[in-house]
C-alpha cells in the first residue's frame, strides 16, 4: 500500500492541493494544528486563471454560488480617490477574451468550498495534529 502524501497545513493551498492530488489518485493526508479547519482574513480577488483551476477541480458551481461579480473594477489614487483607471471585468468582452470570469469571495467562503470538497474525497483530514517528525514517522509506519 503506497504511503499518503503528507500536506502540512488545511489553509486553502493546502486543501487545493489535496484536492488536485486525490483526483489524480493519490492517498492525502492534511496536518492542521488548529483544532477545527478555518481560515481567516478578508475578501480576495479571483482572477480567470483560478476559475479555470476552479472547474478542474470541480468546485466552480460552489464557487459561483458564493462569489460576487463585479460590472468594474476600479482603481483609485490612494491619495485623492480620483479614478485612474475603469476595467469593465463583467462584460462579454472581457469573459470572450479570457473565457472565464473575474470576482471576489470572502476568503471564509472559498476555504469552505474547499474543504466540503475535501471531505467528499477518499482521504483522512487530521485536524490538530501538529506537523512534527513523530507525527509524520507515526503516519509512515501505519502505512
Amino acid at each position: 500500500m503506497a504511503r499518503p502524501i503528507l500536506i502540512a497545513g488545511g489553509g486553502i493551498g493546502g486543501l487545493a492541493a489535496a484536492l488536485a492530488l486525490a483526483q489524480k489518485g493519490f492517498d492525502c493526508e492534511v496536518l492542521e494544528q488548529s483544532p477545527t479547519f478555518a481560515e481567516i482574513g478578508a475578501g480576495i480577488q479571483i482572477g480567470p486563471n483560478a476559475f479555470q483551476i476552479f472547474r478542474r477541480l470541480g468546485i466552480e458551481d460552489a464557487i459561483h454560488a458564493v462569489a460576487f461579480f463585479p460590472e468594474f473594477l476600479i482603481m483609485r489614487d490612494s491619495t485623492s480617490g480620483a479614478e485612474l483607471t475603469r476595467i469593465a471585468v463583467g462584460s462579454p468582452a472581457f469573459r470572450a477574451r479570457y473565457q472565464y470570469p473575474y470576482g471576489v469571495i470572502y476568503r471564509v467562503d472559498l476555504h469552505r468550498v474547499l474543504l466540503d470538497a475535501c471531505r467528499q474525497a477518499p482521504r483522512s483530514f487530521v485536524p490538530s495534529r501538529r506537523w512534527s517528525s513523530s507525527a509524520t514517522t507515526a503516519i509512515m509506519s501505519s502505512s
